[in-house]
């Protein structure tokens, strides 16, 4: 997904609740809520709960004194003190392995486990191999092979995320990244044969930028957007130059399209969302209209720049911020007179809400990433940590410590009041 786009970042955490009271229309984990004393998965009560047991484990598990619950649904007849979540919708107890609340019939819960890192693709138990769904794979367990995260392989095939690629030969199948792959006959997207590539001089083009990316591909033919070929293009001298643009010897490209851009007086910055040469700024693909380029500049990572005249989210302007006043802090927040504002949840375009979060504008401390502090809270993605003193976050290590309990789902998040 094209990183321009504002995307919705959703925070979670999970949540032990011992006493009633301890969860209120104020808590959440992004799934799990408790409104008007009723607890609600999304936006589905839970009318039978037991309250006073009821502990969230992860973002779509839960439980009190009598049952285990997948959403909003009991897991029949799951054991509550042996009951393990396994990886993604994937969990178990000493009888049974679940997909979602269901059975996963004939699967050993004593010997399955999770094949791979945080996200796991594959699961396994003494007999079968299956995919992230709970599905078993027609593959030879005793020669089994993880080649990398979304890649395994045995005497026969290889697979990809679970699908087999038909026809890879399994002696010089290599895999190029998360996405792409190669034999010594065809080049691979994901299980699908990349039409017309040729496997010896197929590369992923590396971003000048130095980021991970996978958008452009090219042999010594042919330049590819996502596995179709851009035409005309001079594969020799193409080169992707951040995030979502690239150049060759003629043109300045997103995605496919060429832009009306000077190849010899472009300027991108680190993040790559917009563009521009002397006449002229882009976000993505397009025109900003109306902006002065001499004095336009990108903002941060959330779509946001400004030149003399205005504030710009994306390609349009954000008539109520005043440029002068706007400044960036790091990550999606921003510093707009004394408020300090967190962009980082959706597109501000056209919405009439309140943009000042509660952080102290005086005496804020980004910490990197989404962490910011002030002398009173820590915040994560705009969002006050209440378990968390300000005056145990001072160095990278702490930040590091944070982020780490904050994705594990240790810290519950207190909602900003408006």
């Amino acid at each position: 997904m094209r990183k321009f786009l504002v995307t919705l970042i959703l925070v979670s955490a999970v949540i032990s609740c011992n006493k009633d009271d301890a969860m209120d229309d104020n808590i959440l984990n992004g799934t799990y809520a408790k409104k008007f004393n009723i607890i609600h998965y999304k936006t589905n009560p839970m009318y039978d709960v037991d309250k006073k047991t009821f502990e969230i484990l992860n973002f779509d598990y839960a439980r009190d004194k009598d049952h285990i619950y997948f959403g909003n649904k009991i897991i029949d007849g799951a054991d509550i003190d042996s009951f393990a979540i396994v990886g993604d919708y994937m969990s178990k107890d000493k009888n049974n392995v679940y997909y979602r609340e269901n059975i996963l019939e004939g699967a050993d819960p004593e010997t399955f486990f999770a094949i791979g890192g945080e996200l796991p693709k594959y699961f396994s138990d003494r007999k079968k191999i299956y995919n992230r769904e709970g599905k078993p794979l027609d593959i030879n367990i005793d020669k089994f092979r993880l080649l990398m995260e979304n890649y395994v392989i045995d005497d026969k095939n290889v697979y990809y995320d679970g699908r087999k690629i038909s026809g890879a030969d399994i002696k010089t199948f290599t895999p190029l990244s998360d996405t792409y792959s190669k034999d010594s006959n065809h080049v691979y997207m994901e299980y699908r044969v990349v039409e017309d590539a040729d496997p010896e001089t197929f590369v992923i083009v590396p971003d000048m930028s130095k980021k991970k990316s996978e958008i452009y591909t090219k042999d010594k033919s042919h330049v590819y957007y996502y596995g179709e070929i851009i035409k005309d293009v001079d594969s020799g001298t193409f080169v992707q130059i951040g995030n979502i643009y690239a150049k060759d010897k003629n043109h300045i490209y997103e995605s496919k399209q060429i832009l009306d851009i000077d190849i010899n007086s472009y300027k991108i910055w680190e993040n790559g969302i917009y563009i521009k040469d002397k006449t002229k700024v882009y976000w993505g693909s397009m025109p900003v209209e109306g902006v002065d380029p001499e004095t336009f500049e990108e903002l941060g990572e959330e779509n946001l720049a400004k030149d003399k005249n205005h504030v710009y989210s994306g390609d349009s302007v954000l008539e109520k911020l005043e440029p002068a006043l706007l400044k960036y802090i790091g990550g999606p927040y921003y510093l707009y007179k004394n408020n300090v504002l967190y962009l980082g949840s959706a597109s501000l375009l056209g919405k009439k809400r309140k943009l000042e979060t509660d952080i102290d504008g005086k005496s804020f401390v980004y910490m990197g990433d989404e962490l910011i502090k002030d002398k009173k809270n820590v915040y994560y993605a705009g969002q006050r940590l209440k378990e968390v003193n300000p005056e145990d976050l001072n160095t990278a290590e702490d930040a590091k410590k944070l982020r780490k309990k904050i994705i594990n789902g240790i810290l519950g998040i207190q909602k900003q009041r408006r």
